[in-house]
């Protein structure tokens, strides 16, 4: 996806914890962020909107303005998340790379529960890389 701001633009709306409530519309809130988020070995919690589950989040690679990589665990679903951004001439060029895991109790599968939950996990990614886009153009 191109979005028409900077990458330092960019980069803060993935990275501050306000920044993030504000157009990622699944999050509510991180609730114990250190003010040095996000940094390789970090454990962050998030309040979700439609589940009392917490979203768990632990950088893995963060390299400023260039890339961040996740683990994020929330219920059965593990995701490792990478963003990569790239400087163009109308801005910034984000790549998203997602990896699923389904954990499933035997009697689901967790062939089956991935074929459930990965295309639910693309609309949701897709949505919030809209909204990324849509934040961060708006707030230039």
């Amino acid at each position: 996806m191109d979005i028409a701001a900077p990458v330092a633009q960019v980069w803060r709306a993935l990275c501050d914890p306000t920044a993030v409530t504000r157009w990622d519309t699944s999050v509510v809130a991180a609730l114990d962020a250190p003010a040095d988020y996000p940094q390789s070995g970090q454990h962050v919690r998030w309040r979700c909107r439609d589940t009392s589950e917490l979203l768990h989040d632990r950088p893995q690679e963060v390299v400023p303005e260039r890339r961040l990589r996740a683990l994020l665990d929330l219920g059965r679903q593990h995701l490792d998340e990478s963003y990569e951004l790239t400087e163009t001439a109308a801005g910034t060029h984000i790549d998203l790379h997602i990896a699923l895991k389904v954990n499933a109790p035997f009697i689901a599968g967790p062939t089956l529960l991935h074929l459930i939950d990965g295309p639910m996990v693309r609309r949701s990614f897709e949505a919030s890389l809209t909204n990324l886009r849509f934040y961060c153009e708006m707030t230039g």
